[in-house]
C-alpha cells in the first residue's frame, strides 16, 4: 500500500509540471497595426493569432492603457481622439495568453498637436456696433507631415459671442490664413463678451490674453424744461454701465459725461460743461442759462484694459435725445410805486430786468377776463422808470409787464411776462 501511494504522488508531479513547461513560446507580436479616422473616432486594427490584446497610446516613453480585447475578440477598436498633445504618438498592441505577453506591435507615427494660441491684444468698438478684434497667432510647422490621422481641412478658428442671455452663444468662423490678425465681429445686441478659440481633430485650443466685453449704458437725466435768464441751473445725469445681464455688477469705474447744447436742430452740438463720477451716482452739471437752447447728456465711448489683462471692456457712445430748455427774461424790481396813491397822485412805473438790454415793453392790464394792453415800456439796459398819474378813485387794478422775444449772441430770450402788481387808487 505505501508502494502504490509513492507510485501515485510521483504521477501526479511528472503531470502537473508537464502541464506548464517552463520553456513556453511566447505569444506572437501582433503585425500590420493600423490607425484610421472613422467619423470622430480612431480605429485601431492589428493581426495576431487570436489572442487577448491590450492596446496603450505611446508618447514617447510614456504609455497609457486605452483598450483590451479577449481572445477570439475581432482585431479592432474605435478610440476616443482625446489625446494629450504630442509630437511624437503611436498606438501599441501586445498579444496574451496563460500570463505570457509578447513584444510590442507599433502603429505608424503621428501627432496629436493643437493649434496654436492665439492671444487677444487689443479691441475696437465700431460706429456700426461691431467689434474688431486684434491678436497675434505665432505659426507653426507639422513635426509629422502626412501621418495617417492627418486632417488638413479640419483645422478652425473662431470668436465667440456669449450672452446677452444666460447659455447665449455664437460662433463666427475666422479665416485660417496666418496673415490674417485681426477680425470684425458684427454687431449684436449687447452685453456681451467675446473670445477667441483654435482647434482641430484633437481639440481645442483656448485663446490667450484679455476676454473683450461689450456693456451697455443707461443714462438717466434732469432736465429743467424752464429757466430765468443768467441763473444757475442744474442739469444732472445718472449712469450706469453693464458689463454683463446681472444688474448687480455695475463697473465700478468713474464715467465722464458731457452736457452739451446747441441752439437749434440744425447747428452742430457743443460741450458746455463736463464732470465724472462712479458708476451709479449722481453727476452734477452745473451751467448758466444764456438762452433757449436744446440740451443732450454725451457719454463718450469708453474702452478699459485692465492691469492684470484679463479683460478689455468697451462701450459705445450714448446719449439722451434732444430737449428743448426755454429761457425767459429774469425779472428784478418790477411794479408801481407806491402801490396804493390817492387820486391824481403821480407814482413811479418801474421795471428792472435781464438781460440788460434796449427794448420795448409793454404794461398789460387785466380787465377781469384777459390781459389787455396799456401802454408802451421802453427799457435802456433793462430798466425803466416811468411817472404815472393815478386814475380811478377807488379801484385796484391789477398789471403785468410783457417783454418781447428776443434774440441775444445768437440765442433767443422767450417773449416773458412779470408777476402780476397792482395798484390802488384811494
Amino acid at each position: 500500500m505505501r508502494k502504490l501511494a509513492a507510485t501515485t504522488a510521483a504521477a501526479i508531479l511528472l503531470t502537473t509540471g508537464l502541464a506548464t513547461p517552463a520553456w513556453a513560446a511566447l505569444p506572437t507580436v501582433p503585425t500590420n497595426v493600423r490607425v484610421a479616422w472613422v467619423g470622430d473616432s480612431i480605429r485601431v486594427t492589428w493581426e495576431d493569432q487570436g489572442e487577448a490584446n491590450v492596446i496603450k497610446r505611446r508618447y514617447g516613453g510614456r504609455s497609457v492603457e486605452a483598450a483590451v480585447t479577449t481572445a477570439g475578440q475581432v482585431n479592432e477598436v474605435l478610440l476616443s481622439p482625446d489625446f494629450d498633445a504630442s509630437a511624437d504618438v503611436q498606438i501599441s498592441v501586445v498579444s496574451t495568453s496563460d500570463g505570457q505577453t509578447s513584444g510590442l506591435g507599433l502603429s505608424p507615427h503621428f501627432d496629436t498637436l493643437r493649434p496654436t494660441k492665439a492671444t487677444v491684444m487689443g479691441a475696437n468698438l465700431l460706429a456700426d456696433l461691431s467689434v474688431r478684434l486684434m491678436w497675434n497667432r505665432p505659426t507653426s510647422d507639422d513635426p509629422d507631415p502626412n501621418d495617417p490621422l492627418d486632417r488638413p481641412d479640419a483645422e478652425w478658428f473662431k470668436a465667440t459671442v456669449t450672452g446677452p442671455g444666460a447659455g447665449q452663444t455664437e460662433d463666427f468662423s475666422i479665416p485660417l490664413d496666418p496673415q490674417t490678425t485681426g477680425f470684425t465681429v458684427p454687431a449684436r445686441p449687447r452685453p456681451t463678451s467675446i473670445t477667441v478659440a483654435a482647434g482641430n481633430e484633437w481639440g481645442t485650443t483656448p485663446g490667450d490674453g484679455p476676454r473683450v466685453r461689450v456693456g451697455t449704458m443707461r443714462i438717466g437725466a434732469v432736465m429743467p424744461a424752464q429757466q430765468v435768464y443768467n441763473r444757475d441751473i442744474q442739469f444732472g445725469a445718472t449712469l450706469h454701465r453693464f458689463f454683463c445681464a446681472c444688474a448687480a455688477t455695475p463697473d465700478p469705474a468713474p464715467i465722464r459725461v458731457d452736457l452739451q447744447a446747441r441752439p437749434n436742430s440744425s447747428a452742430p452740438w457743443k460741450t458746455v460743461v463736463s464732470n465724472s463720477r462712479p458708476n451709479g451716482q449722481q453727476v452734477p452739471l452745473p451751467s448758466r442759462s444764456l438762452g433757449s437752447r436744446q440740451y443732450r447728456l454725451w457719454v463718450p465711448s469708453y474702452t478699459r484694459y485692465y492691469d492684470d489683462g484679463h479683460a478689455i471692456e468697451v462701450t459705445a457712445p450714448a446719449s439722451t435725445s434732444a430737449k428743448t430748455s426755454l429761457t425767459s427774461a429774469h425779472f428784478g424790481k418790477v411794479g408801481i410805486f407806491p402801490a396804493s396813491a390817492p387820486v391824481s397822485a403821480t407814482v413811479r412805473l418801474i421795471v428792472q430786468l435781464s438781460p440788460q438790454v434796449d427794448m420795448k415793453a409793454a404794461l398789460q392790464r387785466w380787465d377781469g377776463k384777459q390781459w389787455r394792453y396799456a401802454r408802451e415800456v421802453r427799457l435802456t439796459k433793462g430798466h425803466a422808470d416811468i411817472a404815472l398819474r393815478a386814475a380811478g378813485r377807488g379801484t385796484t387794478t391789477k398789471y403785468r409787464i410783457l417783454t418781447p422775444k428776443l434774440l441775444l449772441n445768437g440765442l433767443p430770450i422767450e417773449a416773458s411776462t412779470s408777476a402780476p402788481f397792482t395798484l390802488t387808487v384811494r
